[in-house]
């Protein structure tokens, strides 16, 4: 077995303990424990080859709480990833134990401060999230599952619910979101993001900057940086947008500026018992020039979830990639009770997956097969 874990994050984890713990005469701790334990059976078929892979997971969260004063708050979050998978492919047998989450956080009625291995996301898009910087969420996932990020972020809420975000991350030297190439060891990423409210709806400018570490006989670190807008307007049907301009500036690269725009749009149907549809198209484009779009690729999606009744709900997800004329298909079946969930799937991936949802076949797999998954939450 595999035990993986960050010397420093560790050292973080210890203090921030520490000081909870000696200032618990000023505050009153509590400590919650929950944890999530799952089963996954999954098999497919690609390039006529059978594939089929088995796995067990538990995640313990442990949080220790606090009030400070009569508003302020202040907890501890840790929690492990813990699994075990054996499978018919070469690499598929392993097993690990690893940090999931590991933050301090310290919250006011209108801010929230947080520092160690947390998640960071945002934005409206669902499907297709040019805004998907920090995390790898997968919609057909049951457990929602994403790497973290190590990072101190703080976020304001003013009392007209404009927000700003402002973020640091420093030791996240693996890609991350939909980044290709790593960030170098020892260099911080910076950005923040501004969001106000717009009539019936929000709109929100996000800018993040990093060093990128290219590969290859011409290896050199150059800055990236992106720039975000954003927006949800709810009026007779939920809208929204969201456009990513990257600009990579190294002489190296035949296209220094990439852009992705997201357009979606969702309703729920006033039919039996009101199945929701969500729509996104989403466009990519890498050019020499900002705002050039030459060689740009497009990718649709629809999601469809129908509720059977009060613990049944039917879900079905598509894609289709413009320029491969291919189809991406997913349909779950979920039933939920108080702390177990059942869900049943079936899907098809040509190729991976990766020409129609970016990102890869994520938790399924390439191919055509079905998946089995039984989740215990407590």
């Amino acid at each position: 077995m595999k035990i993986s874990h960050s010397p420093s994050l560790i050292l973080a984890m210890t203090v921030a303990a520490a000081i909870l713990l000696a200032g618990r005469a000023a505050y009153c701790l509590e400590y919650h424990l929950r944890g999530q334990a799952s089963l996954l059976a999954n098999g497919r078929s690609l390039d006529d080859e059978g594939y089929y892979i088995g796995e067990a997971r538990y995640l313990p969260q442990v949080t220790l709480t606090g009030g400070i004063g009569k508003n302020n708050l202040i907890d501890l979050e840790a929690s492990l990833d813990a699994f075990a998978r054996a499978g018919s492919e070469d690499g598929a047998d392993t097993s690990a134990v690893d940090l999931y989450r590991l933050k301090l956080r310290f919250a006011t009625p209108r801010s929230e401060t947080r520092i160690g291995l947390q998640q960071l996301n945002f934005g409206p898009a669902y499907l297709l999230r040019p805004l998907r910087w920090f995390d790898r969420l997968d919609p057909r996932d049951p457990l929602g599952l994403t790497d973290g990020v190590y990072a101190l972020s703080f976020r304001y809420v003013a009392a007209t619910n404009a927000s700003i975000w402002l973020w640091g991350l420093y030791g996240n030297d693996e890609p991350k979101g939909y980044e290709m190439l790593a960030t170098p060891d020892d260099e911080v990423e910076f950005g923040g993001r501004m969001q106000v409210p717009v009539s019936s709806g929000e709109v929100a400018l996000t800018f993040h900057r990093r060093t990128v570490t290219a590969p290859g006989p011409y290896a050199e670190d150059f800055p990236e940086y992106r720039y975000a807008l954003d927006g949800r307007w709810d009026i007779e049907i939920g809208l929204w947008l969201e456009a990513v301009l990257t600009h990579q500036k190294s002489e190296f690269l035949p296209f220094e500026w990439r852009q992705m725009v997201t357009l979606g749009g969702d309703y729920t149907l006033p039919l039996g018992n009101g199945p929701h549809v969500l729509m996104e198209h989403m466009a990519v484009d890498a050019a020499a020039r900002p705002l050039e779009w030459d060689e740009d690729s497009h990718v649709s999606g629809l999601m469809v979830g129908y509720p059977l009744g009060l613990m049944d709900r039917l879900t079905a997800i598509g894609f289709y990639s413009w320029e491969d004329k291919e189809y991406s298909q997913f349909l779950g079946w979920q039933r939920a009770w108080d702390r177990f969930t059942l869900e049943v799937s079936v899907f098809h991936y040509p190729d991976g997956g990766g020409s129609v949802y970016p990102g890869g076949a994520g938790v399924l797999g390439g191919g055509s097969g079905g998946q089995l998954v039984f989740i215990f939450n407590h």
